[in-house]
């Protein structure tokens, strides 16, 4: 029996809202709502990750989620300080006794912390799913954001991952 469990990773003040906001922030928080939304409605777990590092300290408005999401005090929090959410946490244990197998990624950033989980998420055994666009970032020096998170899904297309 497939149970699943909706990862939502990094979506702090301080990753999406620093010195500019991230690309398509508001589209990425609607669509991630919608998908809050349903697993609660089908009472399945949500799982809150936040990185912590010097800029992220624990408990610092930085280091809050963006008050734009649907998130209830009954949801799962986990701290990490490595871009691999499963790397030094207990995310694997939480998944384990909950009895997960399948795993909805989704948040920021879509070249680090999203990609690493999502690999790792494979590599463990996990089925993983996301939604189109369900991850995002900022341009860099040799892309734009879209392009990047563009190039992320054709990689994890299909080899890491299926798009619903």
């Amino acid at each position: 029996m497939t149970k699943s469990a909706l990862i939502i990773i990094d979506l702090q003040n301080g990753v999406c809202k620093s010195d500019q906001v991230i690309f398509n922030y508001e589209n990425l928080i609607s669509k991630i709502n919608r998908r809050i939304d349903y697993y609660r409605s089908q009472n399945f777990p949500i799982i809150f990750i936040q990185h912590e590092d010097n800029f992220l300290q624990k408990n610092s408005i930085a280091w809050q989620l963006v008050s734009d999401l649907h998130y209830k005090k009954n949801d799962i929090l986990l701290s990490k300080k490595h871009p691999n959410s499963f790397y030094q946490t207990n995310l694997k244990k939480i998944l384990e006794n909950l009895g997960i197998n399948n795993l909805e990624i989704c948040g920021a950033q879509t070249e680090y912390c999203v990609d690493a989980t999502i690999k790792m998420a494979h590599g463990l055994g996990y089925q993983v799913i996301m939604q189109h666009n369900a991850s995002s970032t900022f341009d860099n020096k040799y892309m734009t954001a879209e392009d990047t998170i563009n190039f992320f899904e054709n990689i994890w297309n299909n080899r890491f991952l299926t798009f619903i």
